[in-house]
């Protein structure tokens, strides 16, 4: 009977001089800038690369300081109103609503202005779709200073301000 690779002698020490490799190479691409650094790194480099441990904590962005949504308001002709924000659901609806929520970064700031009456028609027509009648859609931003981590609210009170203003009359 062989005995298996890792039950060896030799598959012992081959694993654990792999082990100890990957474990270097871990511990120098978490180091900080220096020339000790620079120096051992052209030695861990292909093992950082081939094994993708050069995931370093400067993939993640800086907290951001305003929370923003885009929502819109429609008015129906038989005078009430709905207000709808993009969808942003959970675990996975999630991955269906992504799209929206990437369409949403698009039309926020004001560089988005030549979608905004694309997505008015678009919101006004799926009224229509639930039967009803809308006559004005505005579309607005919401936002709030976010505030640090911590004891209290997540971020300040919420402001608002009309972005678009869709106006389809009282015959729709």
């Amino acid at each position: 009977m062989i005995a298996r690779f890792e039950r060896t002698v030799v598959g012992r020490l081959i694993i654990s001089i792999g082990v100890v490799i990957v474990l270097i190479a871990i511990v120098v691409v978490n180091m900080p800038d220096s020339q000790i650094r620079q120096d051992v790194s052209r030695y861990t480099l292909p093992v950082v690369n081939a094994t993708g441990l050069n995931q370093n904590w400067g993939i993640f962005s800086d907290p951001r300081t305003l929370s923003a949504y885009v929502d819109a308001r429609i008015d129906f002709s038989d005078g009430s109103s709905s207000q709808v924000g993009i969808s942003t659901s959970d675990w996975l609806g999630a991955y269906s609503s992504y799209r929206w929520q990437k369409y949403e970064e698009v039309i926020r700031p004001d560089s988005g202005s030549p979608y905004w009456h694309d997505y008015a028609e678009y919101l006004a027509a799926n009224s229509r779709k639930h039967g009803r009648r809308p006559i004005r859609v505005t579309i607005f931003r919401l936002f709030a200073q976010t505030l640090p981590p911590g004891a209290g609210p997540a971020h300040d009170a919420w402001q608002e301000s009309t972005m678009y203003v869709l106006n389809l009359g009282q015959t729709q």
